[in-house]
């Protein structure tokens, strides 16, 4: 019989704290990674994280497959927010901002790298935590709807970021999952993106 988990699996139920940052330096070398100041996210709904190339490139020889190379990790991550605020578009998109507040989209605008995190109660009231480390966000999807008499149809922005690993340590994800009602090791993880890790010999 194969040997049971030590901790049960419980589903996830929710999602909160949603806050990114960006990346203003990934280079190699002890001083190479520098995150800028976090960001709040209000009102996301849903969040998605698939990989997007995980085939790996196998080379068969004398009749067995010999050979196994996976490519560097591309992540898709879909998020849906009710809304999309315009200083948030701006930032993760490289748009510009007029004086008087409105936001104009220009063919050469870049937008930049930066880190997403959140977390995720469940369903034994406890967090799982995430943090995506280096992503970059494509043009954002938005969907108008009339209203239809005294049906009224709740309108979202879905914002797609494609993540790679950092240059400075290969990284590109990190979870965390909250160990009892009493542990507080993690009440801090969404205060900054984790730049440096401790490995076990396990």
């Amino acid at each position: 019989m194969a040997n049971t988990a030590a901790t049960p699996a419980h589903s996830q139920i929710g999602l909160k704290d949603v806050v990114i940052a960006p990346l203003t330096k990934d280079e190699a070398g002890e001083s190479g990674l520098v995150y800028g100041t976090l960001q709040n996210v209000a009102g996301a709904i849903d969040v998605e994280i698939a990989p997007d190339n995980s085939d790996p490139d196998i080379q068969y020889f004398d009749d067995i497959e010999g050979d196994v190379v996976y490519p560097d990790p591309s992540i898709k991550l879909t998020m849906e927010l009710a809304d999309l605020p315009i200083p948030i578009q701006k930032m993760i998109l490289g748009n510009k901002v007029t004086t008087d507040g409105k936001l104009v989209r220009t063919a050469g605008d870049t937008p930049g790298y930066f880190a997403l995190g959140f977390r995720s109660i469940k369903t034994n009231g406890l967090y799982r935590y995430v943090w995506m480390l280096k992503g970059r966000a494509a043009p954002i999807t938005e969907t108008y709807h009339t209203k239809e008499g005294t049906t009224l149809t709740r309108q979202s922005s879905k914002v797609e970021f494609t993540f790679i690993k950092r240059t400075h340590d290969d990284a590109y994800q990190v979870v965390a999952d909250q160990a009892s009602s009493t542990d507080t090791a993690l009440s801090t993880f969404l205060e900054s993106v984790p730049t440096t890790f401790t490995f076990s010999s396990d």
